[in-house]
C-alpha cells in the first residue's frame, strides 16, 4: 500500500507541477540541454552525445531519461571571422507507474559574437526552438475507487474523468556563454533563459497552467595543478518558479601517456539537500565516457534507502580536417 501511494503521489506531482524539466546529474555532459550557447563550442568538427539516466528504481517503476544530441560548427555567412554552431537534440523521459512521458526535439543555433584581448575572451550567444510532447497512460494508474475493501480490482471503474492523455507545444530558450583565460586558467561562465514564451502545460483543458520560466547559471575554472593534472571545481544553479537546484562539486583530471586511453577523470558533486553524485570517466581515443551514481540523502530515503540514480554519458568528437578556422579558446575540457 505504501508503494502504491508513493507511486500515485509521484505521478500526480509530475502532472500538476511545471517544475519538472528533463535534467541530468552530469549537467556538463549534456551541454545542449544546459545552454544553447554551448552549441558548437568544442575542439572538433562534429560532436555526438548520448546520455542515459535511470532513477528511483527502489521507489517505484524506474524513471528513465535518454538524450541524444549532435552539433557542429561552421563559418558564419555574416562575418568570416566568426563561427556559427548548429545542433539538434532529442530527449525522451518516461516516469512512474503511469508512463508519464516527455518527448522533446530541439533545434539550436549559436553565434560566436566576439573575441577580445587576443582571443582570451570569447562570447557566444545561442537560441533554440523546442517541440514538447507530454503524455500519460491513465489505464496504468490505480485509484481509491478500484479497491473493493480487501484488494485492488481493475474491473471496478475509477470514476475519474480526464480531458486528454496527450498534448504538445513549442517554446523558446536563449543563452550566453563567456570564456576568459587568466594565466593559462580558462574560466567559463554561462547563463540560459528557458520557456520564454507563454505555454499551457496541463492535461486538463478547462484549467490554465502556464509553464514556469526557468533560468540557470553556471561557473567553472579549469585549473592546471601540474603538467598532468587539472582541477575543475564547478557550480550550477537552476531556478524554475519557486523551485531550485544547486550543484556544487569538483572533478580531477589526469592526463595519461597512453595514446588510446589519454585521460582519467573522477570527482564528486552535491545536489544540495538531495544527493551526493560520485563520478568517474575516461577518454578512450575520440570517445569520452563517464559513469555517475546519485546517493540520495533527502527525506525520500525512507523509500529510496539512499538509492538515487545512475547515469551514463558517451561523447564522440569527429575531426574531418575541415578548412574552417578553429576559435582559439585555450585549454577546454571535452565535456563542456
Amino acid at each position: 500500500m505504501q508503494k502504491w501511494y508513493l507511486s500515485i503521489s509521484c505521478i500526480l506531482v509530475l502532472i500538476k507541477l511545471s517544475a519538472q524539466d528533463i535534467h541530468f546529474s552530469q549537467v556538463n555532459n549534456s551541454p545542449l540541454n544546459l545552454n544553447p550557447a554551448e552549441t558548437g563550442v568544442f575542439e572538433a568538427d562534429h560532436r555526438f552525445i548520448a546520455n542515459y539516466r535511470n532513477q528511483w528504481a527502489s521507489v517505484t517503476v524506474p524513471y528513465k531519461t535518454f538524450s541524444f544530441s549532435y552539433d557542429h560548427i561552421k563559418k558564419s555567412i555574416f562575418n568570416s571571422k566568426n563561427n556559427l554552431g548548429l545542433g539538434l537534440v532529442f530527449n525522451s523521459d518516461v516516469a512512474g507507474d503511469g508512463d508519464f512521458g516527455i518527448i522533446q526535439v530541439k533545434g539550436l543555433l549559436s553565434y560566436h559574437i566576439i573575441s577580445l584581448l587576443d582571443s582570451s575572451l570569447n562570447i557566444f550567444m545561442g537560441a533554440n526552438l523546442t517541440y514538447h510532447q507530454q503524455s500519460v497512460n491513465f489505464n496504468k494508474l490505480r485509484f481509491g475507487n478500484q479497491y473493493n475493501g480487501n484488494s485492488y480490482d481493475p474491473m471496478l471503474p475509477s470514476n475519474e474523468v480526464f480531458s486528454r492523455d496527450q498534448f504538445n507545444f513549442f517554446d523558446m530558450n536563449i543563452g550566453f556563454r563567456f570564456s576568459y583565460i587568466i594565466e593559462k586558467t580558462p574560466i567559463i561562465f554561462g547563463i540560459a533563459f528557458n520557456h520564454l514564451n507563454k505555454t499551457e502545460d496541463s492535461f486538463y483543458i478547462e484549467e490554465s497552467n502556464s509553464l514556469e520560466k526557468k533560468y540557470n547559471v553556471y561557473l567553472f575554472p579549469i585549473i592546471p595543478v601540474t603538467n598532468s593534472w587539472n582541477l575543475i571545481p564547478s557550480i550550477h544553479y537552476f531556478r524554475q518558479g519557486k523551485y531550485n537546484e544547486l550543484f556544487i562539486g569538483a572533478m580531477a583530471e589526469k592526463k595519461l601517456n597512453d595514446l588510446d586511453l589519454s585521460i582519467l577523470r573522477f570527482g564528486i558533486t552535491s545536489r544540495i539537500g538531495d544527493a551526493l553524485i560520485f563520478r568517474i570517466g575516461t577518454r578512450y581515443q575520440d570517445f569520452d565516457i563517464e559513469f555517475s551514481y546519485d546517493m540520495n540523502y533527502s527525506s525520500l530515503t525512507v523509500a529510496s534507502h539512499t538509492v538515487g540514480a545512475f547515469e551514463l554519458s558517451i561523447i564522440y568528437q569527429l575531426f574531418n580536417n575541415s578548412y574552417l578556422p578553429k576559435i582559439k579558446q585555450g585549454t577546454c575540457p571535452v565535456f563542456i
